[in-house]
């Protein structure tokens, strides 16, 4: 069997894999980077990218119902060719992928395409040869869940990594689970006019902690479809379509989404004969801040490990990863602000600290409903509530749980304002435009301002010395 040394290998072209190549890229050009495929990342090809597409054009579909008020005739005449949407989908998602593929592809002898597994804490086999490593990195991400029960009609269930595929939808849908992408694939399809009923085993969705947020997000979203909480689903193939049960609900459909998480891909790679720990849940335990599993040479990035799965935290522990990977020293790295969105309408975002993490803090809750706020009401999404925290004696910004018209960027104003341990005092000396839906923001701060011991002047300007006047004058 060949053998080949280097410096690192790592494990998986997805984002955190191609981060932590760059990175490490730096110091030594000594690198492979080992992949079965299909290339494309797990974001571009059947993740964020395509996601984000259809919902997009689902958004200007279902717009149509506020043309008439609006003085738009004609709406009603307006259709949609699902076929075509898709088409759509698949063009735009084969642009986001082709950068990615290409980088890869142009690493020519530094890319492996295959299939690796650890024999040891240096060692790799793939295909035919041996990769003998200083480093290790497992970056190898992670894959939609299929309850063991629906293996039999596996392939007819669809998940994130076939659904883009689809030409065409039939009109019954399931979806089973109100996490992130039930949601956000659930309210797109059912604003595509398809009869979607969605299924959801715990009485909290969209990853929400705050019940009271979490209360008006169920109510948003039975709005666009049935939601059925607290029971687990089970399916049935039927010659030709699906009964799914729910409690005392019944549903026939055409077609299943399951939605249920996602599970790592770790289970070729054979660490419990390393020695590596595992958590509770059976993933291997390492270090957040420098990516290493103890003292192994081997360290984790992105979806595998499970702390955040999202784009840019991947990015992150790629870099921290690669960092690490190729240097005597290992740094530790602070990591950002928490920061998640769910691109549903109204957006779904939880920033910082959620309210369960919260518990034994003593915070107040800043509050506002946008069913009032103007520019929500002009924009005809005047639905939401934001929830902000901050801590009671100093009214330093904790976090906040969201569901809100442009809560995208909400979230990303106080993400930032987070990392930079700003006070409400400090956010609301911030310009305000007029109208923006910011308002609504601001209004949660100053409901907090009003629960804080030592209160701030009301003024919500800082003031200066007439010198420093004089000289801006």
């Amino acid at each position: 069997m060949k053998t080949q040394s280097v410096e690192l290998a790592i494990l998986g072209a997805g984002t955190a894999g191609i981060s932590a190549f760059k990175e490490a890229s730096k110091v030594t050009q000594n690198i492979v980077m080992i992949d079965p495929g299909p290339l494309g990342t797990t974001c571009a090809r059947v993740g964020c990218m395509p996601s984000k597409t259809l919902i997009q054009t689902a958004h200007y579909y279902h717009d149509r119902k506020y043309f008439s008020a609006l003085g738009i005739n004609g709406a009603d005449k307006l259709s949609i060719d699902i076929p075509t949407v898709m088409k759509h989908v698949r063009m735009l998602r084969d642009y986001f992928t082709s950068g990615t593929i290409q980088y890869v592809e142009s690493l020519k002898q530094q890319y492996i395409h295959g299939k690796a597994e650890i024999i040891d804490n240096n060692t790799i086999k793939v295909n035919d040869q041996k990769i003998v490593a200083k480093s290790i990195i497992i970056a190898t991400g992670s894959a939609s869940i299929i309850p063991p029960e629906w293996h039999a009609f596996r392939n007819e269930i669809l998940i994130s990594e076939n659904i883009f595929e689809q030409k065409d939808f039939q009109n019954k849908i399931a979806v089973i689970g109100a996490g992130a992408v039930g949601l956000e694939l659930g309210q797109a399809l059912s604003y595509l006019d398809l009869q979607i009923e969605m299924f959801h085993s715990h009485d909290f969705i969209g990853g929400l902690t705050d019940p009271v947020v979490n209360e008006y997000a169920i109510q948003c979203f039975q709005k666009s479809f049935p939601l059925y909480l607290n029971y687990k689903a089970t399916v049935e193939k039927t010659q030709k379509a699906f009964l799914v049960k729910s409690g005392q609900h019944a549903f026939t459909a055409n077609e299943v989404i399951a939605a249920l998480g996602r599970e790592v891909n770790l289970t070729a790679l054979n660490l419990n004969e390393l020695g590596v720990k595992f958590d509770k849940n059976g993933l291997p335990v390492y270090n957040h801040q420098t990516m290493q599993l103890e003292t192994l040479p081997i360290y984790i990035a992105g979806d595998v490990g499970k702390f955040r799965p999202l784009l840019h935290e991947a990015a992150d522990e790629g870099r921290i990863a690669g960092y690490n990977a190729v240097r005597n020293k290992t740094q530790c790295f602070k990591r950002r602000t928490p920061l998640s969105i769910i691109f549903t309408q109204p957006n779904i975002a939880m920033v910082g600290q959620s309210f369960s993490q919260l518990h034994d803090t003593d915070f107040v809750i800043g509050e506002v409903c946008f069913e009032d706020q103007g520019r929500s009401r002009i924009m005809s999404q005047n639905q939401g509530l934001l929830r902000i925290y901050a801590a009671k004696k100093t009214g330093l910004l904790l976090g906040a749980e969201m569901i809100a018209p442009d809560g995208e960027h909400l979230a990303h104003i106080l993400a930032s304002s987070i990392q930079q341990a700003l006070t409400v005092f400090d956010l609301l000396q911030m310009p305000f435009y007029h109208p923006v839906v910011e308002e609504g923001m601001r209004t949660a701060l100053r409901h907090i301002m009003t629960q804080i011991k030592h209160n701030h002047s009301a003024l919500e300007l800082a003031m200066c010395d007439s010198e420093a006047a004089s000289n801006l004058s």
